[in-house]
């Protein structure tokens, strides 16, 4: 029986890449290289002005190794653990210059901010936006968009967002798939609030 405790980096990718003990084998790259992801964050993300970003790209740090394996091309020369690390850092920086052009709150943005850190005296609009987007994904003709914005908005985690990749389970669905749903499903909440606005 192989021990896949003992495979390369580059091993593991591949088992990723071709559905062999994809599971296992991205527990392994994780395990290895959670670490260094925080590391990258930390580095790249201020704590004091953008904890809530820096905490969510944590919480990410998992779907990240996921996506960093299925895009590795061991042919560049490089290790996996450097791609990754490279990743990491190309993902907050482009963060950050597209907030810092940025003049209005996206709406996922908003979400988290209120669900995360919503007090008691918070503008009713907060409040109207939340609920009027719960609202939407209810009436929603497929199901499991109410189910996946629900999970991660309104049941959340530990006072926060939920993880794509415990919705992904409750769901029954890859963690891309939910992701994919999500945005989708964002992208025309915000041309609805767009042309309301209008």
């Amino acid at each position: 029986m192989i021990d896949y405790n003992l495979e390369k980096d580059e091993d593991l990718v591949l088992n990723i890449k071709n559905n062999n003990e994809s599971e296992k084998s991205l527990q392994i790259l994780i395990d290895r290289h959670s670490g260094l992801c925080v590391d990258m964050i930390n580095s790249y993300v201020n704590k004091n002005n953008n904890e809530s970003l820096r905490s969510e790209l944590i919480k990410e740090k998992d779907y990240q190794i996921y996506i960093s394996a299925l895009k590795f091309n061991p042919t560049k020369g490089s290790k996996f653990s450097t791609y990754l690390g490279n990743e990491i850092k190309w993902k907050c920086l482009n963060i950050h210059n597209r907030n810092k052009k940025r003049q209005t709150i996206p709406v996922e943005e908003t979400l988290i901010d209120y669900f995360s850190y919503i007090s008691k005296d918070a503008e009713q609009t907060d409040h109207d936006t939340f609920n009027s987007i719960i609202e939407y994904t209810k009436s929603h003709p497929d199901k499991r968009v109410a189910k996946i914005f629900n999970l991660r908005y309104v049941i959340g985690n530990n006072n926060s967002v939920m993880p794509w990749k415990k919705i992904s389970k409750e769901i029954g669905m890859s963690i891309q798939g939910c992701i994919n749903i999500h945005n989708s499903t964002l992208k025309k909440i915000k041309n609805k609030i767009r042309k309301e606005n209008q």
